[in-house]
C-alpha cells in the first residue's frame, strides 16, 4: 500500500533555493553581500518561511554565513578554502572514476559522449553558463556512475562551491575550447577503460585548477 503520494511540482523552498543559489553560483550575489530576507520575500513572491528554510541549506553548503549582529551575507571563499575543498573533492572523485569504469557500459558511455557534445556546442554560442553546467555535470555523472550511493552523497553538498571555483578557473584559459579540453582526456581513459590512468587524470585535473585558481585569487588579492 502506498503511504504517500509522489511529489512532482517543486516546494517554494525548492524554488527559493535554486533562485538564490544560481545568484551566488553565476555573481550576481558576490561575496560579502548582505542576504536580507525580506527583499528577497518581496522579489521572489513567496513567504519569508521559505527563504529563510532555503538560507538554512545554503549555510550548510557554505555558499552564505551568519555573522553576528550583522546577519546573513554571501560566504567569502578563501584559498584555504578552495585548497580543502580541492583536496576532498579529489579524493572522492578518484575513487569514483575507479568504480565508474568497473561500471561502465555503452549508455554511460553515450551519455558522458553527449555531455562533452553539450560543452562543445556551448561553445557556438559562447555561453559560459552552458559550458559550466555541463562541466558539473559530466563529474556529477562520472559520481551517479559509480554505482555507490554515499560517495555520491558526500559530493553532492561539494557541487555548488565546486561551480563557484569553476567560475574562477574559466576566465583564466586563453579559449573556451582550452578549458573544454581538459574533459577529453578523461573520457577518452574512461571509455578505454584504463582506470590507473584515469585515476591519474582526475587527479591532474583537480589539481590543475588548484594551480590556476590560488595564484590568480593572490594576485587579485
Amino acid at each position: 500500500m502506498r503511504i504517500f503520494s509522489k511529489q512532482n511540482r517543486p516546494t517554494m523552498t525548492q524554488i527559493a533555493l535554486e533562485n538564490i543559489r544560481e545568484a551566488i553560483e553565476t555573481g550576481v550575489l558576490k561575496p560579502g553581500m548582505r542576504i536580507i530576507e525580506s527583499q528577497l520575500s518581496n522579489e521572489l513572491g513567496m513567504s519569508r518561511f521559505s527563504i529563510r528554510e532555503a538560507l538554512c541549506h545554503l549555510e550548510k553548503e557554505g555558499l552564505i554565513q551568519t555573522i553576528p549582529f550583522k546577519g546573513v551575507t554571501v560566504a567569502h571563499i578563501t584559498p584555504k578554502d578552495i585548497e580543502d575543498l580541492m583536496k576532498v573533492r579529489c579524493a572522492l572523485e578518484e575513487l569514483a572514476i575507479q568504480l565508474a569504469i568497473k561500471h561502465m557500459d555503452s549508455d554511460k558511455i553515450k551519455i558522458l559522449e553527449s555531455i562533452m557534445d553539450l560543452m562543445k556546442n556551448a561553445l557556438d554560442s559562447n555561453s559560459e553558463e552552458d559550458i559550466l553546467n555541463e562541466d558539473l555535470r559530466f563529474h556529477q555523472s562520472i559520481c551517479e556512475f559509480s554505482g555507490n550511493g554515499r560517495l555520491l552523497n558526500a559530493w553532492m553538498p561539494l557541487a555548488s562551491q565546486i561551480r563557484v571555483c569553476l567560475k574562477m578557473e574559466y576566465p583564466l584559459f586563453q579559449t573556451a575550447m582550452e578549458f573544454v579540453s581538459t574533459h577529453i582526456p578523461l573520457l577518452e581513459v574512461i571509455v578505454a577503460g584504463n582506470q590507473q590512468k584515469a585515476t591519474e587524470l582526475i587527479r591532474d585535473h583537480i589539481y590543475g585548477s588548484l594551480k590556476r585558481i590560488i595564484p590568480a585569487y593572490d594576485k587579485e588579492g
